[in-house]
């Protein structure tokens, strides 16, 4: 029962961060800009997390939930794969 709390809250915590995403169109080239910047830093997904707090209009705690992580990772994910492309 615990288990399928945890997931849901983790799914809509995450459907929240796309739902704003939609909301504002600028905020996927804002997300995807940073990730590209920092993908290669030593630290890369906590940097990441962090200047997508302080840059744009969402916000990661320092103590990241498992929604948190799964969204960062997603962008990594997109970045790496965009360069792939090319």
């Amino acid at each position: 029962m615990a288990s399928e709390l945890n997931q849901q809250r983790i799914i809509d915590e995450f459907l929240r961060c796309f739902r704003k995403m939609l909301m504002e169109p600028e905020l996927s080239a804002e997300l995807v800009r940073i990730a590209k910047e920092h993908i290669n830093d030593k630290d890369a997904f906590h940097t990441i997390a962090m200047e997508v707090s302080n840059q744009t209009t969402l916000k990661i705690p320092e103590e990241m939930t498992e929604a948190d992580k799964m969204f960062i990772k997603a962008l990594i994910d997109v970045v790496k794969g965009d360069s792939m492309l090319y």
